[in-house]
């Protein structure tokens, strides 16, 4: 059965859906607030952090793009649209500079797609519980031990990855090996045997099932280099594209499958809330969890600095100048008109202090 759509947290009135990428990832979040009332997705650049006491306009002296500071953010790579965008590019970038520089140095790189059977009766929760089961399974014992000195193994980062389609949930994960020596061609089918049989018995111990087929692939140093070129976009594919290794999405899973954004998505097309329910449970099981899991030690050896999602999130990458700031009466009218992502773009397009005219606030004030 449809569900009644919110005009008020939706879209705005008498225009078409949007095209501008940061404005649907603010659409987006307005829908996940709504969709998750009790979530920190609800303060995600809407709260003022208190001690700076107002908010502040700032523009990018590279990409003369406007953002906000003196905002909280929720720091969530899973539920929020605008803090995953940010958090995914800078993940992308650690994986390409270890990945470069693993090949640089003479290393060699295999990538291993993990899955497992699954229908649209199971709970996202408890095949979440089997899987990270089933993967530390699968790297433990004399067997996955004799495979890491055979291929040298240095380390590894784990890519966690859910979508929904017919069959329901398909979390899966694509695991990086970073390795000293190299697999030759005629090692491949023999090696791939060997970690299907690895997999599939930890997924039978964990009451998972999955099929030669489908169950584990190994992917060279291209296709991996591809993944890892493309990952940084995960969170922004729109439906339409075709590409397994680039997340693709399709509109309501009629040509293939959705990412949970995806569900966010449907409700600024068609006003629909048909998938809030998925979009809830898979909030509540993706809570706490990481989305990208380094082995220890190893970012340290590619020298690459430890931050959590949220700390990336709040981080000011490039040199911006600040261009004013906005007290709090003008930050409760900008959100209760809905116009967080109009003045960025007004402040882009026509300057500071005539963006203020635009959307009505006085500019002396808030000068």
């Amino acid at each position: 059965m449809k569900k009644t759509r919110d005009k008020r947290v939706f879209s705005p009135k008498n225009e078409q859906p949007p095209l501008d990428d940061r404005l649907l990832r603010y659409q987006m979040q307005s829908v996940a607030k709504h969709m998750l009332p009790k979530n920190r997705v609800g303060i995600c650049l809407r709260h003022q952090i208190e001690r700076y006491g107002g908010v502040d306009l700032y523009k990018h002296r590279s990409t003369q793009k406007a953002f906000y500071g003196g905002l909280m953010v929720c720091g969530s790579v899973w539920t929020c649209p605008v803090c995953a965008s940010k958090i995914s590019e800078r993940r992308r970038t650690e994986l390409k500079t270890a990945f470069k520089a693993h090949l640089d140095g003479g290393g060699y790189c295999t990538m291993l797609t993990l899955t497992f059977s699954h229908s649209s009766r199971d709970k996202l929760d408890d095949l979440l519980i089997a899987l990270g089961k089933s993967i530390n399974k699968f790297r433990s014992g004399k067997r996955y031990n004799n495979i890491r000195k055979e291929i040298g193994l240095i380390g590894s980062i784990r890519a966690f990855e859910i979508t929904y389609g017919v069959n329901g949930w398909h979390p899966h994960i694509h695991l990086l090996l970073m390795h000293d020596n190299e697999i030759e061609s005629w090692e491949w089918a023999d090696m791939e045997d060997k970690l299907y049989s690895l997999w599939s018995g930890a997924c039978a111990v964990n009451g998972l099932e999955c099929s030669r087929q489908h169950g584990l692939k190994i992917h060279d140093a291209a296709e991996a280099s591809t993944y890892i070129g493309k990952w940084g976009d995960l969170m922004d594919k729109r439906w339409g594209t075709d590409s397994e290794m680039t997340k693709a999405n399709i509109k309501k899973g009629r040509a293939g499958s959705m990412t949970p954004f995806d569900f966010l998505r449907v409700v600024i097309q068609d006003g629909d809330l048909e998938y809030q329910d998925k979009f809830q449970e898979y909030a509540k099981a993706t809570k706490g969890k990481r989305q990208l899991v380094w082995s220890p030690g190893l970012k340290d050896r590619f020298l690459i600095e430890e931050k959590t999602d949220e700390e990336v999130a709040t981080e000011k990458v490039e040199e911006a100048d600040l261009l004013g700031t906005l007290d709090w009466k003008d930050w409760r009218y900008i959100l209760h008109n809905d116009l967080r992502f109009k003045l960025l773009k007004e402040i882009e397009e026509s300057g500071y202090e005539a963006a203020l005219e635009i959307i009505g606030i006085n500019k002396e004030k808030a000068l």
